[in-house]
């Protein structure tokens, strides 16, 4: 079957709209806050064109209590809201091209796409190996990595890619040790992750969904290899426990390969935003990176948490569906659409955060949405916060006339709901 929404209801909700239909496929390299700010304060819960080319639309919330109340209600209404079409009697490949399938295939089983009581379920599997407790035994090893990758930009003359030499390498090594990924077979995960990303950044066609079942299949293939060596008792590794779950049919095989290879990849992305963008932001208002730098021990914690609602590393989560007739922020959201909260425009909502351009380590409380909400709320929350805390200390400790290098150039990702640096050029005065 295929996506319907039925085209009357649809030119209702235009009729509602107060500003042209927003995109979501705007260029995040060019600051994309001033357009946030503006359908926040005139248009915030808003019927805008649909990044998949089935959807007649998609509501897109702005602001700080809306998305809130998005994120509660699959706490608070479990039938109001969910994950997946599936339990609208649509199914996710649906009426997508042959080349697209095998995406689909995977995504079912992605932990953002499970609705309780199966989302529970496989949470409750791999939750107990990012624990606060065991995320702060791991504190060490990650200083230690630290350490050695910037003993490497020491290395580089004075002159260095900020981005590539830590802000994208180390959260993949972190991962990758955690999970069990071999060295050698790191770069190959980071480029089918990179791929399979391309299918939550739909920009009205499915060219990019293309490449994301590229990077499926690819996925497939690779974690073949990797479930067979787990199954020979080859390590003693995260991804060995969930392989371990899986033959205990605590999770089903499609659930296996869809759980591992949203961790692969989720796992890197909210660190890497973090660290790049929220680098610059340091540097660009330069009296926090001193301040920071003034009192490190003490601030590397708040300023961590500033930086994740200044940069908002996942500008917006997946859609969420709506399986009854809610209401929020004054307009009616009916069974059958979709709602997206833009967590970028919500962590720069003013009503929340006064001055919300301004990055300020003295913000309390600090309610930022940066790692979502609800049920599906960032299961590597706390590891990327650490990430944070302990490359923000080390870098104004060890590189206090760090600045940007005027002769290089920034370079963004070319994503859609995720905002990362691919570039972040700086030069030691």
């Amino acid at each position: 079957m295929s996506f319907v929404v039925d085209a009357d209801r649809s030119a209702a909700n235009l009729e509602g709209n107060v500003l042209p239909r927003f995109d979501l496929a705007i260029d995040h390299a060019r600051d994309p806050f001033p357009v946030f700010a503006r359908y926040r304060a005139h248009d915030p819960v808003h019927w805008g064109l649909p990044s998949d080319p089935r959807l007649p639309g998609l509501w897109y919330l702005f602001r700080h209590a809306d998305c809130s109340a998005l994120f509660r209600l699959s706490v608070d209404r479990l039938a109001a809201l969910g994950a997946t079409p599936a339990d609208l009697g649509w199914d996710f490949g649906a009426g997508a091209p042959p080349e697209t399938q095998s995406y689909f295939a995977l995504r079912k089983s992605f932990l953002t796409a499970m609705n309780d009581p199966d989302h529970a379920r496989v949470r409750a599997v791999i939750a107990g190996y990012f624990t606060p407790q065991r995320v702060a035994a791991f504190r060490p090893r990650l200083e230690q990595l630290v350490s050695g990758l910037f003993d490497d930009m020491e290395q580089a003359g004075g002159r260095f890619d900020f981005a590539a030499m830590v802000a994208h390498k180390l959260p993949l090594i972190v991962m990758s040790e955690l999970m069990g990924v071999p060295p050698e077979d790191r770069e190959h995960v980071l480029g089918l992750s990179d791929r399979l990303m391309q299918g939550f950044d739909v920009d009205g066609s499915f060219d990019r969904v293309v490449v994301a079942a590229e990077g499926a299949e690819g996925f497939a293939t690779y974690l073949d290899g990797l479930f067979a060596a787990r199954r020979r008792g080859d390590a003693d590794d995260v991804i060995g426990a969930i392989v371990a779950a899986a033959d205990e049919e605590r999770m089903s095989e499609p659930e296996l390969y869809g759980t591992i290879s949203t961790l692969l990849q989720a796992g890197q992305s909210p660190a890497m935003g973090l660290l790049g963008v929220g680098t610059l932001g340091l540097l660009r208002q330069r009296d926090r990176f001193e301040e920071l730098a003034a009192d490190p021990d003490r601030l590397a914690v708040p300023a961590t948490e500033e930086l994740l609602r200044w940069a908002s590393p996942a500008q917006a989560p997946p859609p969420r569906w709506i399986y009854e007739d809610v209401e929020i922020g004054g307009r009616l959201l009916r069974r059958g659409e979709a709602a997206v909260a833009l967590i970028g425009a919500a962590n720069r909502d003013p009503e929340v955060f006064p001055d919300p351009d301004r990055i300020d380590f003295t913000r309390r409380p600090n309610p930022h949405l940066a790692f979502g909400g609800g049920i599906h709320r960032c299961l590597g929350s706390t590891l990327a916060r650490l990430e944070g805390q302990v490359v923000l200390k080390q870098l104004v400790t060890r590189f206090p006339t760090v600045d940007l290098d005027p002769g290089g150039e920034l370079v963004f990702q070319d994503r859609h709901i995720a905002r990362a640096l691919v570039n972040l050029p700086l030069v030691i005065r």
